[in-house]
């Protein structure tokens, strides 16, 4: 089970933008009364764990109390228990208090489901859950429930974060370690109020404490919310897992997970003569490659398979060779075995992924990684090739750019940086054409071509049997709320494009406002981020990648009207973006060329102001600015 299993079922792996609700309210502890503008639905009144390490085996002892406030307080009763054959779970016990403190119902043992954590898209997989529910009819009452897990091989003592949920304050929360006195451990903390270290004969005892009472806002492009949560990471310095292995520096992490990949690059005959039929009159590396990877991609399927070290340890590429499936290891190790077989050296590389950067703790070497692809170093170029993608060659896109990605080298293992998108990489083109048709309604015929996270997206979508689900991304994400859709057409492109073409119609009412004998042409707007006012903002922006927008919109001045006021062209820069506005006049018709940079980067809150400042200023020009044009007589 990977660390972070048991935190992530908990929290109910929301991302960020649908994690965090408006506001987090200030609690007192349970025994406590005091009055509050809101009363929240759940209180985490106590949290309390207990590591501790004995005769080798890892014990962790978990325990809640929480205060259930009104009925949609009970989604926090509803108890799930992750558990694998590698961490197994006793000792559940579970009980309720009216608000009396009076117990008023017990858990029973057949009270409690077990369920696999198999997920679509798995083949396999011993992660396993516990649940049960429990609630009481008369509010407020006290939900408490315990329960104990015991590891065999471990790489991390505990990943503690003692919160259930963003709306759920936590009053008091504490952490304790009991190992040998000469048991070696590496931790790394955040946000955490105090810390405690006592030695008792040949023991040491550590003990964290916090709470969680820190109003977080939900923000666009705000930081990982793991920033702003507390928590304690606790790893030990040797260890084994499947191989012995430690934690003392990267190198010696790298070491391990080579450990794990030996003797997994056997490949059948039959797969070794087809590599050799397929590469029969390749010029070079590069492109011996991009055959067998575009090979890979047609012949295998991403499986996840979570079975055997925790599943931290791939199939054999045999196995994925005569199955024509694997997970991001098993394809990663396949594709390496591959390459190897014709003499190409490649690293196993591990990264954190996701579409929200999530920096490595460089000073504390750990698991700090979800994802494995495959870096192919040549002559005059690095390639950077994910095994599970049906993408193009070459591409890592939005998942896995710009990070510090691991690779394992026996003896040398080291970090590199994967390539970070470029404002070229990520750019959103439109050619538009606009005519009236009768009234206020104009017609609008857009081409456009997009990189970067819309490609992504659009090109997943096009290769999607769901005719709804594409429908309704197109109208939500590529339409302007200014206009409703008539019709769309996605251009398929070739497979190693990084680019999607897209062709639609729709028409507008809005964008037209008559004034006496004046008819204003609205212009049709970049989507602008709603970034909030400087006042109002509480956390700094992180920009991933770059924005790059540009459009050629063309209007059609409407029948019996001429041009009146022309809008002046405008070009602007700072070191956050920038933004230009050209108008040209031709018959009778007004073009419109315009383009919106806005870089990647992480602000602070001390320079949001001026940050803010160049994104409202764009955003002024491009809704409110009008095509001015008067009615002939």
């Amino acid at each position: 089970m990977s660390i972070y299993t048991e935190w992530l079922v908990r929290m109910k792996h929301k991302p960020i933008y649908q994690f965090i609700k408006s506001t987090l309210i200030l609690i007192a502890c349970f025994s406590t009364i005091q009055v509050y503008a809101d009363i929240p639905d759940a209180v985490l009144v106590n949290q309390q764990t207990d590591v501790s390490v004995k005769n080798s085996k890892l014990y962790i002892i978990r325990s809640y109390e929480l205060r259930i406030n009104n009925r949609s307080g009970e989604e926090y009763t509803q108890i799930s228990i992750p558990y694998s054959k590698m961490s197994k779970v006793s000792k559940i016990e579970a009980y309720i208090k009216d608000k009396d403190g009076i117990i008023v119902k017990k858990l029973k043992s057949g009270d409690i489901k077990d369920r696999s954590l198999i997920s679509e898209g798995s083949f396999y997989d011993d992660n396993f859950v516990k649940e049960f529910t429990m609630n009481h009819n008369v509010y407020p009452y006290t939900f408490f429930y315990s329960y104990q897990l015991q590891e065999t091989e471990f790489l991390s003592l505990d990943h503690w974060i003692p919160v259930i949920d963003s709306d759920v304050p936590t009053v008091n929360a504490t952490l304790t370690l009991d190992v040998p006195r000469d048991y070696k451990f590496f931790y790394s903390v955040l946000h955490i109020d105090s810390m405690k270290t006592d030695t008792i004969d040949t023991r040491i005892k550590c003990r964290w404490r916090t709470s969680y009472t820190k109003q977080i806002e939900s923000e666009i492009f705000s930081p990982s919310l793991g920033n702003y949560l507390p928590k304690v990471i606790i790893v030990p310095d040797k260890f084994k897992f499947d191989q012995e292995g430690s934690f003392s520096s990267w190198k010696s992490y790298g070491n391990w997970e080579a450990k794990l990949l030996e003797g997994l690059s056997d490949l059948p005959d039959e797969e070794k003569q087809q590599i050799n039929s397929l590469i029969t009159g390749a010029k070079n590396d590069k492109e011996k490659i991009k055959i067998l990877y575009h090979y890979l991609q047609d012949a295998t399927r991403y499986i996840n398979i979570s079975i055997e070290t925790g599943g931290m340890k791939p199939y054999p590429a045999s196995y994925v060779a005569i199955n024509k499936y694997g997970d991001c290891k098993g394809l990663t190790n396949y594709f390496k075995s591959v390459l190897k077989y014709i003499g190409i050296p490649s690293y196993y590389t591990d990264v954190k992924s996701g579409d929200l950067i999530k920096k490595i703790d460089m000073n504390f070497p750990s698991m700090q990684f979800d994802h494995v692809f495959l870096c192919v170093p040549l002559t005059n170029d690095t390639l950077w090739l994910d095994c599970t993608s049906k993408g193009p060659f070459n591409y890592l896109g939005t998942f896995t750019q710009n990070r510090q990605a691991f690779l394992i080298d026996k003896e040398n293992s080291h970090f590199k940086q994967t390539p970070a998108l470029s404002t070229d990489d990520v750019l959103e083109s439109r050619s538009i054409h606009v005519h009236s048709e009768s009234g206020n309604v104009m017609t609008a015929s857009i081409h456009s071509v997009v990189k970067g996270e819309s490609f992504e997206q659009l090109s997943e979508l096009s290769q999607s049997v769901n005719v709804t689900r594409r429908n309704q991304y197109i109208r939500n994400n590529v339409i302007e709320s200014c206009f409703e859709l008539i019709d769309y057409h996605i251009i398929p492109a070739d497979r190693d494009s990084t680019f999607s073409t897209l062709d639609y119609t729709a028409k507008a009412d809005k964008l037209f406002k008559n004034y006496g004998n004046e008819l204003l042409i609205q212009l049709i707007p970049f989507s602008i981020p709603p970034f909030k006012d400087p006042k109002n903002r509480k956390n700094p922006v992180q920009l991933n990648y770059p924005v790059n927008k540009q459009d050629s919109i063309i209007y059609q001045l409407p029948v019996g009207y001429q041009l009146s006021v022309m809008p002046k062209d405008q070009q602007f820069s700072s070191p956050f973006g920038t933004y230009s506005i050209r108008f040209l006049q031709k018959n009778n018709t007004v073009e419109v060329i315009k383009s919106f940079v806005l870089n990647a980067g992480d602000y602070p809150l001390s320079i949001y102001k001026d940050f803010y400042k160049f994104i409202k200023s764009v955003y002024d020009i491009e809704n409110y600015t009008y095509i001015v044009t008067k009615k002939q007589y």
